[in-house]
């Protein structure tokens, strides 16, 4: 009699833990798993949990995800974000390579190379991709965070320069082209060949004249960029006086690694940037906007000329045919030059999981559906379902659509897309996914108008690995040396004055030893790469 008692209630149990699964796993979907990611999002981008391409994957593997939102303003603001209670990992984490290996090493996010054996598409890349695999190790050998992988070629060259041919037109009519500028109608096509000197007369016009005829002329914008930005920076601006910058200010120069920033031409170049500010043809806007704000303003065509990848992203598209590119732009003495940017096509920290995860094997098991090649296409363009690739695939390849109305491109991947962990290398484009026509057009454009001006013998900072030892000390000096700079730079220009030299030397003098250590220190970690590289090959 016991023992049946024991046995209903053993039975009894077991029911109402099938009917609770049952109801649970009804409430979400029929998904076996449910996990909480907190991810870093804008208030303009969609929902993650209500994304098509997020339904197909909880259908795909039985996986529910449940994604909570931080801006990236909030999200900066949290000193310890490994430390929010309720959540099993986090996407867009942007930890740095010490951060990773702080929280790696004491046991607060997850070794991901522990748990290859659930990830048989990242074990993959892992295997035939030597090279990022050494890429995202931290010192101790592991892999604490999985990655953004995106081969286009396109980064290390983030700046195309734009010219308003219309305005120019207008100047030319009106009799109102700069002495000494002898551009005619006909020159005003891509591929315009003009002088820095030239340049700059023509934007002092922009400055002075009320170029859109809306009878004022301080709401032109003679020439915009965004300071500091990964693209639609100022660096090919200084690249022209002579000088391989990009936005980091460090680059390799016949295998050396060099701050521009000690470059007498860098100071030069700044010198001057001040008195284009003083004279109205650069803007402070230029210095405080961020890039959805320059895109944003761009939209009704009252920029006289700007630095971006494609024109149709930035201005209105009645507007764009009034504008052309121009080559780099020739210095005093006839040479044009552009630095190469250390924008990586494979990005660590994008994604880590905790510790406290409960169910680490079945996470990483949905996240490794993220490097299939269609998956990988629509986390970063948006859905299928979205629009953001035709509804049928061509030649068996997904195909981007290019009309997406009266919004730009970019404008629908940001609301569309949560962008992220994925994995596209030339391989996917060849056989799995076409390459959208403005990355092409931007391919070709910079393979005709950009990239024969780089600097000889220059080349983008790779993917370095450091000691343990060697983070500390780059925490301790890179951050505080880059804000000394970004500080500086900006006051130079918008400040009110001309800087002097003297200023530019107490900047140098001020940040040696950060200067000498930093450089040393990438320096060291380059030598140890190259040397790898040998060996492999």
């Amino acid at each position: 009699m016991k023992k049946a008692i024991i046995g209903i209630s053993v039975a009894v149990i077991w029911l109402v833990c099938v009917v609770a699964f049952a109801v649970a796993a009804a409430d979400t979907g029929g998904a076996e798993h449910q996990f909480t990611v907190l991810t870093v999002k804008e208030d303009a981008v969609k929902d993650y949990n209500s994304m098509p391409v997020f339904k197909e994957l909880a259908e795909d593997t039985g996986i529910e995800v449940h994604w909570t939102y931080n801006t990236s303003a909030q999200y900066s603001n949290n000193i310890d974000p490994v430390a929010i209670k309720g959540i099993d990992a986090i996407y867009h984490s942007g930890f740095s390579n010490l951060k990773l290996y702080d929280y790696g090493r004491r046991g607060r996010i997850v070794a991901i190379d522990k748990y290859l054996s659930s990830m048989p598409n990242f074990s993959k890349i892992l295997n035939s991709r030597p090279d990022i695999r050494e890429a995202l190790k931290s010192p101790d050998g592991h892999i604490y965070s999985l990655p953004r992988v995106e081969e286009m070629g396109l980064k290390a060259y983030p700046n195309i320069l734009y010219l308003n041919k219309a305005w120019v037109e207008k100047l030319i009519d009106e009799n109102h082209m700069p002495a000494g500028v002898t551009l005619a109608k006909e020159d005003l096509k891509d591929g315009l060949d003009i002088s820095r000197s030239d340049f700059k007369a023509i934007l002092q016009e922009f400055a002075n004249r009320d170029m859109d005829g809306d009878g004022k002329t301080n709401n032109e914008v003679p020439l915009a960029f965004v300071s500091g930005n990964w693209q639609g920076n100022e660096s090919d601006l200084i690249a022209s006086f002579g000088v391989p910058e990009n936005r980091e200010h460090k680059t390799i120069v016949n295998g050396k690694v060099t701050f521009t920033i000690e470059d007498e031409k860098w100071f030069n170049a700044v010198h001057e940037l001040a008195d284009w500010y003083q004279r109205g043809i650069i803007h402070s806007s230029a210095f405080t906007q961020s890039d959805n704000e320059f895109l944003a303003r761009g939209q009704d065509g009252r920029y006289g000329a700007f630095y971006w990848w494609e024109k149709d992203t930035v201005i209105g598209k009645d507007k764009r045919d009034d504008y052309i590119i121009v080559l780099p732009l020739k210095d005093d003495d006839g040479n044009r030059y552009v630095g190469v940017s250390n924008e990586l096509e494979v990005e660590k920290g994008e994604c880590v999981i905790l510790d406290s995860c409960s169910d680490k094997e079945g996470l990483l098991s949905y996240f490794d559906k993220f490097f299939e090649p269609e998956y990988s296409a629509q986390l970063n363009y948006g859905s299928v379902k979205s629009g953001a690739f035709l509804p049928s695939k061509v030649n068996g390849k997904l195909v981007p659509n290019d009309d997406h109305g009266n919004q730009s491109a970019d404008d629908f991947r940001m609301k569309n897309a949560p962008y992220g962990v994925v994995y596209l290398t030339q391989e996917v484009w060849e056989n799995s996914v076409e390459m959208e026509s403005r990355a092409k057009l931007r391919l070709e454009n910079l393979e005709n108008y950009v990239k024969p001006y780089t600097f000889e013998g220059v080349t983008s900072i790779p993917n370095l690995n450091y000691t343990q030892d060697e983070l500390l000390e780059l925490n301790t000096y890179e951050l505080s040396l880059s804000n000394n700079i970004a500080s500086w730079f900006t006051g130079a220009i918008t400040g009110g004055g001309i800087p002097s030299r003297e200023s530019w030397q107490a900047l140098l003098n001020t940040n040696r030893t950060s200067i000498d250590t930093v450089l040393e220190l990438n320096q060291r970690a380059y030598d140890r790469y190259v040397e790898a590289t040998k060996t492999e090959a």
